[in-house]
C-alpha cells in the first residue's frame, strides 16, 4: 500500500462542524433560564424573596438581563404562569395519553394533583396570591388566568359534552381550586403523603356523584388538556 493510501486510510472522517445557535434560540433558552430560576426561588422563598436580585443568582445571570428580556418583574412573574400554564398542559396531554385517563370525571381529581402539586404550580400559586395586592401584577395576571379558564372550559366541553356553561365553570373552578389548596397543604401537615387521601376522596365523592344522577357524565372520544 502506497503511503498517500496510508495516510488518507489514517485520516479522521469528516464531521460537521455544529450549527450556531441563532439569535432567537439564544433569546428563547435565556427566557427559559430566568422562568425556571423563578420558579425555584418562588417556590424555595415565596413571592417576597423572588427578588430580581435572588432570580439573576439563582440563574447565574446578572438582574440588568432580567431587564433586557422582561421589562421588569412584573412581567417575568406573568410569563412565569403562560410558561408553567403551557408545560402543565403538554403534561395533562402526556398523562391522559395513558390508559386512556382523563375520560372520565373521577380520573380528574387525580390527575390534577400530579400536576399541580409540582414545585411550579407552587409557584404559580405565590404570584397569583401576591397579585391581590399589586395592580401592575395584577393588570397582567387577571386577563391571563382568564384566558387559561376559557381554553380549560373549551377542553371540559371537548370531553364531557356541551352542558350548562356556568355549571361545567363552577365544577371546573372547585376541582382546580380545591386541588391548589391540597398543594399548599401538603407543606404543612405532619405527612404530607396524608393529602393524597383527601385527592382520592374527592374522587369518591364524583363517582358517588355519578352513580346517585347528581353529576351527568357524558364522556367524549376527543382529547383536549385543560
Amino acid at each position: 500500500m502506497s503511503n498517500a493510501s496510508e495516510n488518507s486510510a489514517a485520516k479522521p472522517p469528516k464531521t460537521k462542524s455544529p450549527s450556531r445557535r441563532t439569535q432567537p434560540e439564544r433569546t428563547a433558552e435565556a427566557r427559559a433560564t430566568l422562568i425556571d430560576a423563578a420558579i425555584t426561588v418562588l417556590h424555595r422563598s415565596g413571592y417576597v424573596g423572588a427578588t430580581t436580585a435572588a432570580i439573576a443568582e439563582e440563574a447565574g445571570w446578572s438582574r440588568a438581563l432580567i431587564t433586557h428580556h422582561f421589562g421588569g418583574r412584573s412581567q417575568l412573574m406573568a410569563d412565569v404562569i403562560s410558561a408553567v400554564y403551557e408545560r402543565e398542559h403538554r403534561e395533562y396531554q402526556e398523562l391522559e395519553g395513558l390508559d386512556h385517563r382523563g375520560t372520565r370525571m373521577s380520573d380528574w381529581p387525580e390527575l390534577l394533583w400530579e400536576v399541580l402539586s409540582k414545585p411550579s404550580g407552587l409557584a404559580v400559586l405565590e404570584i397569583l396570591q401576591a397579585s391581590r395586592s399589586d395592580p401592575e401584577l395584577a393588570a397582567l395576571v387577571g386577563p391571563m388566568q382568564a384566558r387559561i379558564e376559557e381554553r380549560a372550559l373549551a377542553g371540559m366541553h371537548l370531553r364531557f359534552g356541551a352542558g350548562d356553561e356556568a355549571d361545567t365553570l363552577a365544577g371546573m373552578r372547585l376541582l382546580v381550586w380545591a386541588i391548589r389548596g391540597l398543594s399548599i397543604a401538603q407543606v404543612l401537615v405532619s405527612d404530607p403523603a396524608e393529602i393524597k387521601r383527601s385527592v382520592g376522596y374527592l374522587r369518591r365523592l364524583i363517582e358517588g356523584a355519578i352513580a346517585s344522577g347528581m353529576l351527568v357524565e357524558q364522556a367524549s372520544h376527543s382529547s383536549m388538556a385543560p
